[in-house]
């Protein structure tokens, strides 16, 4: 069986992906602080149970990928894995952007809007991720 070759738009999401994920690595964006934060809120003041406590930890272990899971997804686009790799990709920045909306919430609280709190690399990784995975188109 012979494999199709890459398409333009499956090409140019795996590279975008790949630099995505890098980015994301670099800046150390990949959402595990948040997800510490809403487990601490919800343990201290909703619910405390080993079931909660393991739903956690397997959250927080995916946001910890955060970068890699950006960039596995990029592969397997390139394998012509497009539903796993868009699934990766959601997953890896999914958090990241979790965590970018929760700090701009708390900013907003505080009345601290500064641009330059927002505009940094891995902000930048977190957009080409969203912009990666969008571009695919399944053949």
């Amino acid at each position: 069986m012979m494999k199709k070759p890459l398409t333009v738009h499956t090409g140019k999401a795996m590279i975008i992906a790949i630099v995505a994920g890098f980015l994301l690595i670099i800046a150390g964006v990949n959402g595990v602080a948040t997800w510490e934060t809403i487990k601490n809120f919800v343990t201290s003041y909703i619910m405390d149970n080993g079931i909660v406590e393991v739903v956690f930890v397997v959250l927080i272990f995916i946001a910890s990928l955060g970068g890699i899971g950006v960039i596995a997804g990029g592969l397997l686009i390139g394998k012509d894995k497009i539903r796993t790799g868009k699934f990766l990709i959601c997953i890896g920045a999914g958090f990241g952007i979790i965590g970018l909306i929760v700090t701009a919430i708390v900013a907003c609280f505080e009345k601290n809007l500064e641009i330059s709190s927002f505009l940094s690399i891995g902000t930048i990784g977190l957009i080409l991720s969203v912009v990666a995975r969008m571009a695919v188109k399944k053949e």
